[in-house]
């Protein structure tokens, strides 16, 4: 294994000169004698010992990152596609930084909080995390971090990267209203409250579905919002109760694209044909919704650039190493394909 020393000797200066160039303190090295360094070093195939670097300039070169989608409690597996659109965004800028990522799949709060303080990292993001949750993070951890999706109040000083929420869900419904529909059943996502409220995006969501309707002067009834779940067995009996009453709407508006492509396949297999029978909806823009049949309408929420933009705010707050309020959001697009049907009114 080539040392500190062989490059050294190779570029004949002293062993401090490679080490101040590895380490990145170079004020007193010449530019000739700074590349020569990195040639042979390139050449020799030298890999700097992050141990040691660690330990010189005092930081992990670690970014944590740490999420709650998990497909079932059985497999606790990170599944979720926007999840994975987002996390490899994150990589991207993160590698291109000199970082390094450490990702972490977490399924209750004690887990993340834990986590978090026995973690030897520079910086932190959160994906899929409600807002509470995170606000306690927020209070309790020292290193710079930088919250996804999360709705915190005017006076809180975090950094957040979200979604239009409440606008997609308002697009989608007025989009299926000029269309010609007036029975618009509304499939919400969690996390819930106690009382199996919406909460954090898919809350805003739903407000963003009743503007729509009240603007049109159609009326909301709760017995048209059906609670989705990431789980299987609830999300199948949610399917069950929407088909049993499936032919009460004209359309549906899936606040999830998964759960959109979920129930198209539940859909046609009870000879429910789309968007024939019922139009759909989704929420995200997955690439495997430009890949049904057929393909599904939705909004485009942007998950690929969430995660970039998250990882650019979290560098900056390294550079700042200052609390402050910033609150971005992507903006969101209809995306029009095949699944939704024109009625003539």
């Amino acid at each position: 294994m080539v040392t500190i020393k062989d490059i050294a000797q190779a570029a004949n200066v002293s062993a401090m000169t490679v080490s101040n160039v590895i380490h990145g303190r170079t004020k007193k090295v010449s530019k000739e004698t700074k590349e020569r360094i990195e040639q042979i070093m390139e050449e020799m195939q030298y890999v700097p010992n992050m141990g040691a670097r660690m330990l010189v300039q005092n930081e992990s070169r670690i970014i944590g990152v740490i999420s709650n989608f998990l497909s079932d409690t059985e497999h606790e597996t990170l599944y979720h596609p926007l999840a994975a659109e987002m996390i490899g965004e994150i990589e991207k800028e993160v590698r291109a930084r000199g970082y390094y990522l450490m990702l972490y799949s977490a399924s209750t709060e004690k887990e993340i909080r834990d986590l978090i303080h026995t973690w030897k990292v520079d910086g932190l993001l959160t994906i899929g995390i409600p807002t509470e949750i995170c606000r306690k993070l927020g209070q309790e951890i020292k290193m710079p971090a930088v919250f996804t999706d999360c709705y915190f109040r005017d006076d809180e000083r975090y950094r957040n990267v979200g979604t239009e929420d409440e606008e997609g869900a308002y697009l989608a419904a007025s989009y299926l209203i000029e269309k010609g529909h007036r029975r618009i059943a509304f499939v919400t996502d969690g996390p819930y409250d106690e009382n199996e409220r919406p909460m954090d995006g898919a809350e805003r969501k739903l407000k963003g579905y009743q503007r729509a309707l009240r603007e049109s002067h159609l009326s909301f009834d709760e017995e048209h919002v059906y609670r989705g779940s990431m789980q299987a067995e609830k999300q199948l009996t949610m399917m069950q109760s929407l088909i049993g009453h499936i032919f009460d709407y004209t359309a549906v508006i899936f606040s999830r694209d998964s759960y959109a492509l979920e129930a198209m396949d539940y859909f046609r297999h009870h000879g429910v044909w789309i968007p024939k029978d019922i139009s759909v909806i989704g929420f995200d823009d997955l690439t495997m919704s430009r890949l049904a049949y057929p393909r599904l309408t939705t909004i485009r929420q942007g998950a690929g650039e969430k995660g970039r933009e998250a990882a650019k705010l979290l560098f900056q707050a390294l550079e700042e190493k200052e609390e402050k309020k910033v609150e971005i959001r992507i903006p969101v697009r209809l995306m029009e394909r095949e699944t939704v049907k024109e009625l003539y009114v």
